[in-house]
């Protein structure tokens, strides 16, 4: 080591240029790396999602959802099997072991699916496997209006022909998708009366116009020296060509051609959804990106893109941004990097205080940039983004990054005041404590190694933060002990100083560090000479501040307020499209009206494009999802307008609503309900489930926290069940497949083929016109054609009857799921979680059935243990380290004891500052046990050192607390003062890693006291019954 340093301080221009070398290459980086609001993750997890129009949930869970699951339930890392059966759509959600590679999970899914894939409805859409990706949301939308130029009816049709393609042009855009409007297609209205009248029937059509819209090769020709390929063409060029299909002939052989007893025409299909912006109605265009791509590069390619759609269709359509993730992004990232730099500044004038120069300062203040700019040439190799992790590990590093080179400068100056040249006592100060700063730095990556390797949630989410801490903290360590001598050997002798600092400022700071060190050697004195009163405070403000422990809320991620939330609005059961919007209306306009609001984005309903949802289970046309966007500087946080506007409201007792905080993008990553309660009670009766489902909303309602309290089994449907008299139908030769695919066909029709028209393909679709099905008694009047040739009227073979139906059917692996939800208001109850686990635990259940937590306190439970099982695992290897360095198992276990210091004023002041106890909080923790253990490890590494030159033991201790009083209050002072921005949460974008730094700081304070006083202390009466025997 010491050749190491005698080159850095022999050549400090050769030093200098390399250091440059890589803060150029550094910058380079930097231009280069992706800018994301997280990290690209990847769970092992991943969802089938099949669609099943006009079925009942029911239905879709017999045909189509059991079937998939039998089938990928079998496959190898499977770990379990979620499914939701709603009506028209089955989702069936695989997950796998923290270890299993994703893509071949893919493909093996795929596999199975194609296998099963026979026994599926016909008229079932393909099976779409997603891998679950939280990054896949939309990251953009846009709200498009039509100008007088363009009909309400038009617009979805024009943007899908014409606009589309402009954004798809866009470089690292996935997906464009829209709701609102109407969708064209080409429809096909049966007059039944006439067509039955012809004794055709549903099937015989649809057969007809699927065989004559088509193209067939028929092979070549050859004439001459030429092969001709000949093509029977048959391919319908118009929406006339439609109507002109013969589709039979009558009793005299003449063709009946589709046209005689059918409307043709080119319409829109019925709206299944709305949306609205501000109480207008428009369509919303939901922007995706590709994965792992920067989203900042990527929407300002977006609004390029967008001024030139608006001027190029400025009369037809006018267009919006009102949702950008970029913007929420720059936000966090210029708050994080704000804090940074501010973090860095507090730092820097704690250190002209401290020392009482400018030039040392200065010299500690290059080791920032170097490893700064390092850390971001790391970053690009190790393929890492800037996100709100790895800058938040950055931003929590920038402290600690001086502590290094303070202990690396103490010593030089140390053996500057003892006369030695500049040159040798920058070679000879470096390699006293090179070991001890070595040391320091592993304490501080050892406790975050764990997190990088975890395959949890933890290791997921927090890995790449730790990875950043880890990277800087290693780059700080080569820097200051390369940089710090060399600049030292340099700079030191330059006098830099105002007059004006030095009568001052540089006078106030060496009588505060005299008084201090006066008060400090008499206080530690005393407690040598009386150590009860000192063992006496630290315990009793131990026992106190663990016991906030109990008392502190407990929740996975903190909860941060962007200023929105979201309102999920239901309308009594069986309400239409038209009622809920007139439902939504009333609620729009109460919202606008508020100055606080800035807008209102809506959307009502359903359609087969939102397949990808995160909210399935607010699906149809009796349910509606608001996002309030509150102004900023609004006074109202998010919480406080929710409470305010619930008083306000005044809605009908059909109608239900609940509000939840959006926006909060890592408590949406990390679990699938968001920040809340969810529980799930299984079992297989749906009767029982649905009264223990009752029972517990009933007792979860009387407790304080729990708001707006669902059960999923509540939600029902209206629906007609048609039975069938098999033996009747039998003797027209009908059956239960003929009759209820006959009875689709009818009322919601039926796809049969496609057109080119508008140089797009409409699908063509076959149905019943309104008049003949638009009552239940037209219903059952219908008369079908039967595969015999005899008309049979509905009712001759069936009967009917209205029936309640859920309107989903949740499965974990073989048992039925009551999902029961509600919000949680930490402001009326700490502990809201373990009062529902005292109400279940006193509920009578019937045998076979149970109730678990899901959601937010399931990874409580999970991550919880995986951090326990860190903290634990690092306390082990930091002293495997420490007794590896000092050649010592008992002192190693003194430095050790320090650990308990940092835990007193940490509970309290989480409690104080209205946190609570979450990954970030206890990430916090993990960090502190690297750096409290360092004080302890230099204090004895003076100990040692002074204790070789014959001094009395109790001046050796007193010395040596004495010579790392600076060193350890300028490394605590830079890392509290580094953290403040982030702990007062001064900027935007670090209200995550705010609990962090609050545990950071106190525990900080409170073990550097009484680290100082305890562990000279503990090594005094060691060493003292060690000189006795």
């Amino acid at each position: 080591m010491k050749a190491i340093l005698r080159f850095c301080i022999g050549r400090p221009v050769t030093v200098a240029m390399i250091w440059s070398a890589l803060d150029i290459f550094g910058l380079i980086a930097l231009e280069n790396l992706k800018i994301n609001l997280m990290p690209d993750l990847e769970f092992p997890k991943v969802t089938i999602v099949t669609g099943y129009p006009n079925s009942s949930s029911d239905e879709v869970e017999s045909l189509i959802t059991k079937p998939i699951s039998d089938a990928v339930s079998t496959i190898g890392g499977v770990e379990s099997v979620r499914s939701e059966s709603m009506e028209g759509l089955s989702t069936v959600t695989v997950q796998f072991s923290n270890h299993t590679s994703v893509d071949f999970a893919i493909i093996e899914i795929r596999e199975r699916i194609d296998l099963v894939r026979d026994s599926l409805p016909q008229d079932a859409n393909r099976p779409i496997v997603i891998r679950f990706d939280p990054s896949q949301s939309a990251f953009q939308e846009i709200a498009i209006f039509p100008k007088a130029g363009m009909k309400d009816q038009e617009l979805r049709s024009f943007l899908a022909d014409s606009v589309k393609v402009y954004f798809e042009r866009v470089e690292g855009l996935a997906a464009v998708q829209f709701s609102g409007g109407f969708k064209k297609e080409v429809s096909i209205e049966i007059d039944s009366e006439k067509m039955n009248s012809y004794s055709i029937s549903l099937f015989d059509i649809r057969k007809a116009i699927s065989l004559s819209n088509v193209s067939y090769p028929a092979g070549t020709l050859p004439v001459g020296d030429k092969d001709y390929l000949i093509r029977a063409v048959g391919e319908f060029k118009s929406v006339a060509n439609i109507g002109e299909t013969v589709v039979g002939n009558n009793s005299q052989g003449v063709p009946i051609r589709l046209g005689s007893f059918a409307d043709v025409h080119v319409g829109f299909r019925e709206q299944t959804g709305i949306a609205r912006y501000n109480g207008k109605d428009c369509v919303i265009a939901y922007l995706y990106k590709e994965s792992g791509r920067n989203s900042v590069e990527i929407s300002d390619r977006i609004k390029l893109e967008l001024s030139n759609i608006n001027q190029k269709f400025g009369k037809e359509l006018s267009a919006e941004i009102v949702y950008d993730e970029s913007k929420f992004i720059r936000e966090s990232i210029s708050g994080v990097t704000g804090s940074l730099i501010t973090g860095m500044i507090l730092a820097f004038l704690v250190l002209v205080f401290l020392l009482r120069n400018l030039k040392s300062p200065i010299i500690l203040l290059t080791v920032i940039p170097a490893s700064l700019f390092s850390t971001l040439l790391l970053f690009y190799v190790f393929g890492i983004s800037l996100n709100m992790m790895s800058l938040g590990g950055m931003a929590l590093g920038i402290g600690m990054l001086f502590d290094t080179s303070n202990v690396v400068f103490s010593s030089i100056e140390r053996n500057l005041s003892r006369g030695v040249p500049i040159k040798e006592a920058s070679l000879k100060g470096t390699a006293e404590v090179t070991g001890s700063v070595v040391s320091a730095t592993l304490t501080t990556v050892i406790v975050f190694l764990p997190i990088i390797f975890f395959k949890s949630m933890i290791g997921i989410v927090f890995g790449e933060m730790a990875l950043a801490i880890t990277i800087s903290l290693l780059m700080s360590l080569l820097a200051s002990l390369t940089l710090i001598p060399m600049m030292t050997s340099v700079l030191y002798s330059v006098s830099m100083e105002p007059k004006f600092l030095k009568e001052v400022i540089f006078k106030r700071s060496e009588e505060f560090h005299r008084n201090l060190l006066s008060k400090y050697e008499t206080k530690l004195i005393s407690y040598i000479e009386e150590p009860k009163p000192l063992i006496r405070s630290i315990s009793i403000l131990f026992i106190v501040s663990v016991a906030f422990l109990f008392i502190l809320p407990k929740e996975f991620v903190p909860r941060v307020d962007t200023g929105e939330f979201s309102i999920f609005i239901k309308a009594k059961n069986g309400s239409g499209l038209i009622h809920t919007s007139e439902v939504v209306s009333s609620l729009e306009s109460s919202l606008l009206k508020d100055p606080d609001v800035k807008s209102v984005i809506t959307r009502i309903g359903f359609e087969e494009d939102q397949l990808g949802s995160k909210k399935r289970g607010n699906w149809g046309s009796n349910r509606a999802v608001l996002r309030v966007i509150l102004k900023e500087g609004s006074w109202s946080s998010s919480a406080e307008f929710i409470s305010k506007f619930r008083k306000s409201l005044r809605l009908s007792e059909e109608t239900e609503i609940h509000f939840e905080n959006s926006g909060d993008v890592l408590a949406s990553v990390v679990s699938a309900e968001g920040n809340g309660l969810s529980l799930e009670i299984l079992g297989e009766n749906l009767q029982t489930l649905k009264e223990i489902g009752s029972n517990l909303k009933s007792r979860l309602s009387k407790l304080p926290g729990i708001k707006d309290t669902r059960v999923s089994m509540e939600d029902t449907s209206v629906e007609y069940d048609l039975s069938f008299d098999s033996i009747k139908a039998s003797f027209f030769n009908l059956n239960n497949d003929y009759l209820s695919n006959y009875l689709r066909m009818a009322n919601f029709g039926s796809v049969v083929t496609k057109i080119k028209l508008e140089n797009r393909n409409r699908d063509v679709r076959l149905f019943f016109k309104k008049g003949d099905v638009d009552s239940l008694d037209k219903v059952l009047g219908m008369r079908i054609q039967s595969p015999n040739g005899n008309l049979v009227q509905l009712s001759q073979i069936g009967t009917i009857k209205e029936t309640q139906a859920p309107v989903s059917i949740i499965r974990s692996g073989n048992s039925r799921v009551n999902l029961v939800t509600a919000e949680v208001d930490f402001s009326e109850s700490n502990n809201p979680y373990d009062d529902v686990k005292d109400v279940i635990s006193k509920m009578n259940l019937p045998e076979g059935y149970r109730v678990r937590f899901a959601g937010e306190q399931e990874n409580i439970d999970r991550s919880f243990g995986d951090l326990i099982f860190a903290f634990i695992l690092a306390i082990v290897l930091i002293y495997m380290l420490l007794a590896s360095q000092f050649e010592s198992l008992l002192y190693s276990l003194i430095m050790i004891c320090t650990i308990p210091l940092m835990f007193i004023g940490v509970f309290p002041a989480l409690y104080l500052f209205g946190k609570s106890l979450n990954v970030s909080s206890f990430m916090g923790l993990v960090l502190l046990l690297g750096v409290v253990v360092d004080n302890a490890a230099l204090y004895y590494e003076y100990v040692h050192l002074l204790s070789k030159e014959n001094i009395p033991l109790r001046k050796v201790i007193v010395d040596s607390g004495k010579i790392v009083l600076r060193p350890i209050l300028m490394n605590n002072a830079t890392t509290i003062l580094g953290l403040l921005p982030i702990m007062l949460e001064l900027q935007k974008g670090t209200e995550f890693q705010s609990p962090m730094a609050i545990v950071s700081i106190v525990g900080l304070l409170t073990s550097f006291f009484f680290s100082l006083y305890l562990i000279p202390v503990l090594f005094f009466y060691l060493l003292k019954n060690k000189e006795r025997a």
